[in-house]
């Protein structure tokens, strides 16, 4: 039966109920991840009296947080790419500042070291000169070098970040996964009702994670979360939680992966994780780091290659053929730290204008190789099979170790190549007495006094073959023996050291012992021309001349560009890296900003709104205190009734 008491006594607790809820509101307004918490009344059900009903009063059927998931996870997904292009922008700006700004000075390092084979050139003896060759070469390798270290400085750095972003992974991880626990048991204990608070917290630890690794969530029935990652590793399954590890990567142990599980199923991760800052530090090495090194070591190996063959053409003061100018490393060869086999891969020579700033990844399957470019998987072609003919792959020639005969691959076996990376690294200059630094020309050509004839002789070009690698130049054993070339009777032939007769035309090459020469005009019978060494060559400058005129001859990508462009090509590319993801970042921050206004919108308090609900209460709980009174009234008054 309906009871005017009970019912008035019903909405004062319910209306209590509902002050207090409005007033944690208000109290939390400013707490991070709190979301507004909405009171839900419900009716008690009515007693049928005399044909009808009359109600029994109000119930709080439930406390609801204003929540809703669409926007939270759109914000968590923003969450992710902002991450991820904020530490990604953070290395590519250090990088960029590091190759494309002018405190490492390369660029005008390279310019003048050209320059000063062309000051040398004006005057080939003098010593001043020859000095500052040297150290121009000595400026140019420690610039490179020491963007290098630089370069691998920054990389550590980045190990560092990825370490300890893996740590507070997990640690999120592990606090989701003890919360799931709290908030199940809650649920359990509370008949369904939803610890709202708890959850809010969880809400919040998730969202953290979020931008530290791209995530996705899946609701249990419970009340629990599960977390995932990467192409669905579970880090969260209710009160369950599984760590990520920071590992040397299987190659190149300086660099480290992301790995999911421990022992014999641990499995590395890193090209799964695709957002937050885990992804934003793994790509920053993949898209800077290793191409800001392999760019300079493409660099530094075409200066060594070029300038040290260069050099190998002329002669120094001491009446030698040059020596090399600068040493840089071969490309190194790394071995999967689960290779089977006992092969071992080592370079043995590259060729600088085929070479390019990728490293490469060799598989032996099937008793063949191949090869990939290690940072997008596209099959390059290789050729050779390592034992009775090298490999060669990019330019770079390479050759199993070890033996006779060398440990063969097993089937499955990978190798990395870093192509150029090791050269930026270790160019250094290898001379330090001016006097072997080759300005003249290695050849003097000169026509016999007695000749009758008109005919000329030009200045010998030495003729050389592709450098095979940075110290290593083919030229003619038999380049500096002293040739006589003598015209026959009649003038229309000519013998070598008195060989075999050959036509004589007008302007045509002669070759021999790997130089050329170009006679022109009409020679006289037993007219002599000789060529030989040039002795010490003190007044020569042909060589410094050809040295100036590398810097703009096209000797890389397969004599495209020249070294100059290529740096600045390099500055480029960098540059252009760093400005996209500026403008990403820029507009994630604006996308992550909206996503958040509208989480707030939903779950954010109004303290405009919760000061109407407050006073909506107060009067419904002042009118149902009225009620109480006027109930208490009328019994009063029926038990005066009832006395008299």
């Amino acid at each position: 039966m309906a009871d005017i008491m009970n019912t008035a006594v019903s909405g004062l607790i319910a209306f209590q109920r509902a002050l207090a809820v409005t007033g944690n509101n208000i109290s939390n307004a400013n707490t991070d991840g709190y979301s507004r918490q909405v009171v839900n009344l419900a009716d008690r059900p009515p007693d049928a009296t005399a044909g009808f009903f009359i109600g029994n009063g109000v119930d709080v059927g439930s406390v609801n947080r204003a929540y809703d998931q669409f926007s939270v996870d759109q914000l968590r997904s923003g969450n992710g790419l902002l991450g991820q292009q904020t530490a990604f922008l953070n290395i590519a700006n250090q990088v960029d500042n590091l190759i494309g700004g002018t405190t490492n000075g390369i660029s005008s390092t390279i310019t003048s070291f050209f320059n000063a084979w062309q000051t040398l050139s004006s005057d080939p003896s003098s010593a001043a000169n020859r000095q500052q060759i040297l150290s121009q070469a000595k400026g140019l390798a420690a610039a490179i070098s020491q963007t290098a270290s630089q370069l691998d400085t920054l990389q550590r750095n980045i190990n560092s970040q990825i370490t300890t972003t893996v740590s507070t992974v997990n640690g999120l991880a592990a606090s989701i996964a003890k919360l799931n626990d709290q908030i199940a048991t809650a649920t359990a204990q509370a008949g369904g009702a939803k610890p709202n608070d708890l959850m809010d917290h969880r809400d919040q630890l998730i969202t953290q994670l979020s931008s530290l690794v791209t995530i996705r969530t899946n609701n249990e029935a419970d009340g629990s979360v599960d977390v995932f990652v990467g192409n669905g590793q579970a880090i969260v399954v209710r009160n369950q939680a599984t760590a990520l590890s920071a590992t040397p990567n299987g190659y190149d142990p300086t660099q480290l992966d992301v790995s999911y599980g421990s022992g014999a199923g641990k499995q590395v991760i890193s090209s799964s994780i695709g957002g937050g800052t885990l992804g934003g530090l793994l790509q920053a090495t993949n898209q800077m780091i290793l191409p800001g090194l392999n760019g300079l070591g493409q660099i530094a190996t075409a200066v060594s290659s070029q300038v040290n063959a260069q050099q190998k053409l002329g002669f120094d003061q001491n009446g030698q053929l040059g020596k090399p100018l600068f040493t840089v490393a071969l490309p190194q060869v790394l071995p999967d730290a689960t290779n089977g086999g006992g092969a071992s891969l080592v370079a043995t020579g590259t060729d600088a204008t085929v070479l390019t700033a990728d490293d490469y990844v060799l598989r032996y399957q099937g008793g063949a190789w191949s090869a990939t470019i290690a940072s997008s998987g596209q099959v390059v072609g290789v050729t050779g099979n390592g034992t009775t003919t090298p490999l060669s792959v990019g330019g770079i020639t390479l050759s199993l170790s070890g033996g006779p005969p060398p440990p063969a691959p097993a089937s499955g076996d990978s190798f990395l190549v870093r192509a150029t990376g090791p050269a930026a690294r270790t160019i250094s200059s290898a001379l330090n007495d001016p006097r072997l630094v080759a300005a003249a020309a290695p050849l003097q050509a000169s026509a016999s006094i007695s000749n009758l004839g008109n005919a000329t002789i030009s200045a010998p070009s030495v003729l050389s073959g592709v450098p095979v690698s940075t110290t290593s130049f083919p030229l003619n054993a038999a380049l500096l023996t002293p040739t006589s070339i003598v015209f026959q009777n009649p003038p229309t032939s000519y013998t070598i050291n008195g060989g075999a007769p050959q036509p004589y035309a007008s302007g045509q090459p002669i070759t021999a012992n790997g130089w050329s020469v170009a006679i022109t005009g009409v020679p006289a019978a037993g007219d002599t021309f000789s060529v030989g060494p040039n002795g010490a060559g003190n007044g020569d400058n042909r060589n410094a001349l050809a040295m100036a005129q590398l810097q703009n001859q096209n000797v890389l990508v397969g004599g495209t560009i020249s070294i100059s462009a290529g740096y600045s090509s390099l500055v480029g590319v960098i540059g252009t890296v760093t400005h996209q993801a500026d403008i990403a970042q820029t507009a994630q921050q604006a996308v992550v900003a909206q996503a958040q206004q509208s989480v707030s919108s939903v779950s954010g308090v109004n303290l405009d709104e919760e000061a109407a609900n407050m006073l909506r209460w107060q009067q419904a709980y002042a009118a149902a205190a009225k009620v109480i009174a006027t109930a208490d009234t009328m019994f009063q008054t029926l038990l005066a009734a009832v006395k008299a």
